[in-house]
């Protein structure tokens, strides 16, 4: 008698799983996807300057690439929102990564997620004396990936 219970049990889980029909709450409307979109890069060297971070990424199939992030982003008001978040990341499980967020397709910040100890292999120096550029620049130019 369990056995048939449990067979009877079993068929009726199953064919309402075959049989069910999405609700209007799971569908998909396009009116209510976002705007915002971002893109992860795994971070390879983060080189620190008195004006900015040089950070050297890598890119999706081979070979390196570099872009020069500003310190006064991380500064931010009323009308002129932060461009530079940092994240610090603890217990060495996750890797360095930057993540740009675009809103429509236009740079709205980036995020570094980076160890907060500077003795990190990650962390580098910038040469004294050595001028950044794209030190002035508002937003962060299209990487190459």
């Amino acid at each position: 008698m369990k056995k048939l219970f449990c067979a009877l049990f079993a068929a009726i889980i199953v064919a309402g799983a075959v049989f069910a029909v999405p609700t209007k709450h799971n569908e998909t409307h396009e009116e209510n996807w976002s705007s915002i979109s971002y893109v992860n890069v795994p971070i390879l060297k983060i080189l620190d300057s008195r004006e900015g971070y040089v950070v050297i990424y890598q890119k999706n199939k081979y070979g390196v690439g570099q872009t020069v992030i500003p310190k006064k982003w991380a500064k931010g008001s009323k009308e002129e929102p932060r461009k530079l978040r940092i994240r610090y990341l603890s217990g060495g499980k996750l890797k360095p990564f930057m993540t740009i967020v675009k809103d429509d397709g236009n740079f709205q910040n980036v995020i570094l997620s980076i160890p907060a100890k500077k003795t990190d292999a990650i962390w580098g120096v910038v040469a004294s004396g050595k001028t950044l550029e794209g030190i002035d620049k508002d937003v962060l130019e299209e990487i190459e990936l």
